[in-house]
């Protein structure tokens, strides 16, 4: 298939009368649909990149799954779709995919490729069973597990039937350093390496996006270009949910150091409660050796390597005691991250007694790891006479490397840290950690994907600010030669079925008497709509409040329920929403988007404030003061775009259908009394109809209309 014949095939799948119509009874010609299309495909035969922001309703999977497929069976390479939700992946993989083999009636394999972790290794289970001390629960569940390994097709956690806590998970999981790969005895019935079999043959595999930036961060680091990481080679990259990609790429470019983790790692050297542990595991392993050597062996590990387990973990524990004490007292209210600015490294506390903490764990942490190199050396000279050693060490290299990985980021933090770095301590309740990450995250991303791959799509409903990719483009660092934008409306007459309502006599935000308004204003809304409103907060705080007044008052309310964030998992409560009459749910963060939720079930969704981003958080303010530097507002410049993007996705939440209706109720009134006000409101889609009022008027108006 020539470049002139993609194209043109691309084109007529969506047209009237062909492939697409053909198979549906009632086909609706969606023109932003081929629109979009047939220009992934214009760029993927050209080998340049593009930024597409497609509205809700367009059907953009199938408008980029088409080219995609055609594209990956023309030139026989495979292409990677990657998104940032479970929602969307199961989609793609369980109804658009079937679909479009159906259709085009073609062989082409598409899978979806997890994270190791989610696969079961049999060796370690098997290991585990025999030296875990576990309750009679723990027991319970592990006889459970292995009668599952005998039934199970795909040795996927998400298939397990009962639940496994993580502290046995990641006991049997598989994991890239303890992988015998062809020597393990289990191999044949390797779940994992099925499954990278399976990506091997496909098509098109569909990720998320940490598995993706985890491939292309190895290939980074090793030099790999054709060869397996871990994805099998592609060259061709589709991201849906796009406008995730830089909190995703800031997070994995930088590292964490937890208080949790850290112990977890001590403890798989030498669990002193349980009696469990690779240094146990050694001891039982070299009991094949020489009496004299394995004597030896086990004076080194006793008299040596477990006390130095045994004070690493003390020194640890003190360390991060101090630190939970150090960010209480340097910290206000429910922020609980403190940035590493200079004014804290010169304080007296660090430089006097945190940083001689610091110092003294790295020390004894370098020596641990050093006589655990030492141990794994003699191990190897004698590993013709062990049975079993190449487990035992796989096992002692992998604690080595994390040992040496941890002191590395806790030496960058208190001595070497990077100068486009930002450093930072976070402390709730007992656990406490240690971060870093990059304040611009453009060079990476050239350097391990615009540069290396001949074609990056990135789409989302959301990634233009009043009409303009340039927010995006500079924050990803996309040069303009290369890459292409389109911008594709939604289908949905906006004008007819959306109003939006913004209370003009609330007070602002920053005043005391908010927080009642809110409440009062929410009341009303609610009444209005009886229940089937989705209410928007920018803060944990706030909706906690909110969702205590609201509970205490059900019964004057004219709602059933009141689902609030936390009380189960998002997938429960708006599955419970949209079967309970009348029901009313509260979210922050991630119910800005994602949720999907069709039909008179949701009729309105209050905005409760607009979702600027908290300056104090640390990557925040570093970028804040890198902007200033330079002489740029960064208000305008970084923070008001920010919070466009998330604005318009909770303004997503309510129109999915061309047969919704409903109100957006917004009770912060800076959107008509700022001049950056306009700029969320000229981001929307065409065709809103505005009305700005008091908000019992718009109560009224609301109560009429639904």
């Amino acid at each position: 298939m020539n470049q002139k014949e993609y194209l043109q095939e691309v084109r007529d799948f969506f047209a009237p009368g062909n492939k697409l119509d053909s198979y549906f009874d009632k086909y609706e010609y969606r023109p932003e649909q081929q629109k979009m299309s047939v220009k992934i495909a214009e760029v993927f035969s050209k080998k340049e990149h593009l930024l597409v922001e497609a509205g809700t309703g367009t059907g953009k999977s199938l408008a980029y799954l088409v080219p995609s497929i055609l594209m990956a069976l023309k030139e026989e390479e495979k292409v990677v779709i990657s998104t940032n939700t479970i929602n969307l992946q199961e989609q793609l993989i369980k109804k658009d995919i079937p679909l479009l083999q159906e259709i085009f009636n073609l062989d082409f394999k598409a899978v979806l490729v997890k994270g190791r972790k989610n696969y079961i290794c049999i060796r370690r289970l098997v290991q585990f069973g025999k030296s875990a001390q576990l309750d009679n629960q723990g027991y319970n569940t592990l006889s459970k597990i292995h009668h599952w390994v005998l039934e199970t097709e795909t040795g996927c956690r998400s298939d397990l039937d009962f639940r496994v806590g993580y502290d046995i998970w990641d006991n049997i999981s598989s994991e890239s350093d303890l992988c015998l790969r062809a020597s393990c005895p289990y191999y044949e019935q390797c779940h994992f390496m099925f499954a990278r079999e399976e990506a091997q043959e496909a098509d098109i595999l569909v990720v998320n996006h940490h598995i993706l930036f985890a491939d292309l961060a190895l290939r980074q680091e090793r030099g790999l270009d054709g060869e397996n990481a871990v994805l099998p080679p592609y060259k061709q990259v589709v991201f849906d949910e796009a406008h995730n990609i830089e909190e995703v790429a800031t997070s994995y470019l930088g590292f964490k150091v937890n208080r949790k983790g850290f112990i977890k790692l001590l403890e798989s050297l030498y669990n002193f409660d349980q009696q469990t542990g690779v240094l146990l595991q050694t001891r039982v392993t070299i009991s094949s050796l020489k009496k004299s050597i394995k004597q030896n062996f086990q004076q080194n590990i006793d008299n040596k390597l477990v006390p130095l387990v045994r004070k690493v973990n003390d020194l640890s524990h003190s360390l991060f005691n101090n630190l939970i004490r150090f960010i209480d007292n340097n910290t206000k209210g429910r922020d609980r991250k403190l940035r590493l600015i200079e004014s804290i490294r010169d304080g007296q506390y660090w430089q006097e007694s945190l940083i001689v903490e610091f110092d003294n764990l790295l020390i004894n942490l370098n020596d641990l790891g050093k006589n655990l190199s030492e141990l794994l050396e003699d191990i190897e000279f004698y590993e013709d006479e062990i049975d079993e050693v190449e487990a035992v060490k796989l096992e002692l290299n992998a604690k080595i490397e994390s040992i040496l990985k941890v002191g590395a980021d806790i030496a960058e933090l208190i001595n070497f840290p990077e100068e486009d770095y930002v450093y930072w301590l976070e402390g709730y309740d007992e656990d406490c950690s240690l971060h870093s990450a990059p304040l611009n995250i453009a060079q990476q991303l050239q350097d391990s994907l615009l540069g290396k791959m001949d074609s990056v799509i990135l789409t989302s409903a959301t990634l233009t600010v009043d009409k303009s990719f340039e927010f995006i483009k500079d924050n990803l660092g996309l040069i303009e030669e290369n890459v292409e934008t389109l911008e594709v409306g939604s289908p949905f007459d906006y004008r007819n079925q959306l109003r939006l309502g913004i209370a003009k006599d609330l007070p602002q935000p920053n005043h005391p008497a908010f927080i009642d308004a809110v409440i009062a204003s929410i009341k009303e809304v609610i009444q209005a709509t009886k229940g089937r409103t989705l209410v928007l907060f920018t803060s944990y705080g706030m909706l906690n409040k909110v969702y205590d007044v609201l509970e205490a008052q059900l019964d004057s309310l004219e709602v059933n329920n009141i689902y609030c964030q936390g009380m189960k998992s998002r997938q429960y409560l708006v599955e419970e929403f949209k079967n309970k009459e009348k029901a009313v749910l509260l979210g922050t963060s991630s119910f800005w988007e994602g949720v999907d939720i069709p039909g008179e079930e949701l009729s309105c969704v209050v905005i409760v404030k607009l979702p600027f981003v908290v300056p104090s958080e640390p990557v925040i303010s570093a970028k804040i003061e890198q902007l200033e530097a330079v002489g740029e507002n960064p208000f305008i410049k970084y923070m008001v775009p920010k919070a466009v993007i998330k604005f318009k996705q909770g303004f997503g939440r309510l129109i999915r259908t061309k047969e919704d209706k409903g109100w957006i109720v917004i009770l912060d009134n800076r959107v008509i009394t700022k001049s950056y006000g306009k700029i969320f409101l000229d981001s929307l889609p065409n065709g809103c109809r505005i009305l700005t009022d008091n908000l019992n008027v718009l109560s009224n108006k609301i109560r009429e209309s639904i």
